[in-house]
């Protein structure tokens, strides 16, 4: 049968080592270092006293505390996602209406997929001007009577000839501030006169349209000759005084008459033959 003891933890210390450094009382010991009242003997080490607990911000429980930081962190994490997300929305469908714009006003062409980051930028299209990356596309040319100047770019020595070789590869040469009147002399004998006058837009183009009945009479002989022409650069005042800005002639301006070369406002070409 098991003893009870009573005083439970008074028992006397059989160890005579550590019965000796155990801390006796002693009342004239007030040194004020939290053992007032006891002697500790050499060699005794008391129990350091346990660290208090880390304390949580705001008052708040560890669960509660833990829950708190979950929500910031899925909030800020949710936002930087979401910002990414919509950004890359955006682009898509600001790349996807280029496209459709695109596609309604020029041929398609067999081009890579572009990205939601990377999007060609279309071109403007004028439905004025032929661009030269969409050759498909119909040129619309401004009406004559709306053009006040075409371009002719004329030496600054009015007197000295200009070469061009035409669409057809005949010769001719030009020169600006000259004028070849119907009804004038001309150098092969008798008058000059209009034998087909047109429209056209440059100097060249004038140029070509008289090779081409050249061509066209070697080959079936019609009998209709183009020796030289008259290009206006004023469009629409020579289409309010004449109707045409470019004059086809049968003869060549004689060499004897008058010239000019006083303005650039016409050109006159012939046949070098």
């Amino acid at each position: 049968m098991q003893q009870h003891q009573e005083n439970e933890g008074l028992q006397v210390n059989h160890n005579e080592e550590q019965a000796a450094k155990a801390p006796e009382f002693a009342g004239y010991y007030a040194n004020g270092t939290g053992n007032d009242g006891y002697y500790t003997p050499p060699g005794y080490q008391a129990a350091a006293p346990a660290a208090a607990g880390q304390k949580i911000p705001f008052g708040l429980g560890v669960w509660t505390f833990g829950a708190l930081i979950a929500i910031l962190t899925a909030i800020i994490v949710g936002a930087g996602v979401g910002g990414g997300l919509g950004a890359a929305l955006a682009n898509s469908n600001s790349c996807l209406v280029r496209e459709s714009c695109s596609a309604a006003t020029a041929a398609p062409l067999e081009t890579s997929q572009p990205t939601a980051t990377e999007c060609a930028t279309p071109e403007t299209t004028d439905t004025n001007n032929t661009s030269a990356d969409n050759d498909t596309a119909p040129y619309v040319p401004r009406p004559a009577k709306s053009v006040k100047l075409l371009e002719l770019d004329c030496p600054a020595d009015k007197t000295k000839q200009t070469s061009f070789k035409s669409s057809k590869g005949y010769d001719f040469k030009w020169w600006c501030g000259v004028n070849a009147a119907a009804n004038t002399p001309a150098e092969e004998g008798g008058m000059v006169a209009d034998v087909s006058p047109i429209i056209a837009y440059t100097l060249d183009d004038c140029i070509n349209a008289c090779s081409a009945m050249i061509e066209k009479d070697e080959k079936e002989g019609t009998g209709v000759k183009c020796r030289s022409i008259v290009f206006g650069k004023r469009m629409s005042a020579e289409l309010d005084a004449w109707g045409v800005n470019c004059w086809l002639k049968n003869a060549t301006k004689e060499r004897g008459g008058e010239w000019g070369f006083k303005d650039d406002w016409y050109a006159y070409a012939e046949l070098d033959d």
